[in-house]
């Protein structure tokens, strides 16, 4: 059986997957930010599910998380870094500096945290995964091309992602040299409070396709930026 750590687990995507790994026997180790949540995934998944109350946007998450992984676990099989907030301004007018620095501190820097907290024990794994959720919006290549100039998006939501997309590649060159393996992907348009207009998928499919990939992808498929389900995504 496999030990995952999934931020964001309160609700949404990050919610369903904690369901469907539980369901499928894994131990869940799902981050949320207060008792009520963690009281609610504990009400429905009474046995394997260590939730870890933390924020990843606060340094102190690191020490939170190492205490609980350490304390319940001998190793973490995936890290899926899935918490993430939606951006409002769409004009440069709009676009102040403390939503990019908070959308770069929940996207990017909450990564970094929990990846510093969990690295020993993904490192004791004999498969271990570090999954960033990203976005299509993070692409550099679709958004150049002029593919979303037909939504409303915003500045700092695109910009953090493409952030997260470089950190995940930085990770990628240093880490698969200790067989762990880092990718980006995109979940697919997914029909969630924060959804672009175009949104097509419900977000119990989202999960389950991101379950599928996982339980299908090659031990060493490291580096790649992709859509589970449809394929590879340019960078």
């Amino acid at each position: 059986m496999s030990n995952i750590m999934i931020t964001g687990a309160s609700r949404g995507l990050g919610y369903e997957l904690v369901k469907l790994f539980y369901s499928h026997g894994a131990t869940v180790f799902p981050l949320v930010r207060t008792q009520a949540a963690a009281d609610i995934l504990l009400a429905e998944c009474r046995t394997r599910v260590v939730p870890i109350i933390a924020d990843v946007g606060m340094d102190e998450c690191e020490v939170q998380i190492r205490e609980t992984l350490f304390q319940h676990a001998d190793c973490l099989d995936i890290l899926l870094n899935n918490a993430g907030s939606p951006g409002q301004a769409k004009t440069i007018e709009e676009l102040t500096t403390e939503e990019m620095a908070h959308q770069l501190n929940v996207h990017c820097l909450g990564p970094v945290r929990t990846i510093k907290a969990a690295l020993p024990l993904l490192e004791r794994s004999s498969h271990p995964r570090i999954v960033n959720v990203s976005s299509r919006l993070g692409s550099l290549g679709m958004m150049s091309s002029g593919e979303f100039d037909h939504l409303s998006i915003s500045y700092s939501y695109r910009i953090a992602k493409a952030a997260q997309n470089m950190f995940t590649i930085c990770l990628d060159q240093e880490l698969r040299k200790k067989g762990i393996a880092v990718n980006s992907i995109h979940p697919g348009k997914l029909k969630t409070t924060s959804a672009a207009k175009d949104a097509d998928m419900d977000v119990t499919q989202g999960a389950h396709n991101i379950y599928a990939w996982l339980q299908a992808v090659e031990k060493g498929y490291s580096g790649k930026y992709v859509q589970p389900g449809a394929g590879e995504l340019p960078w």
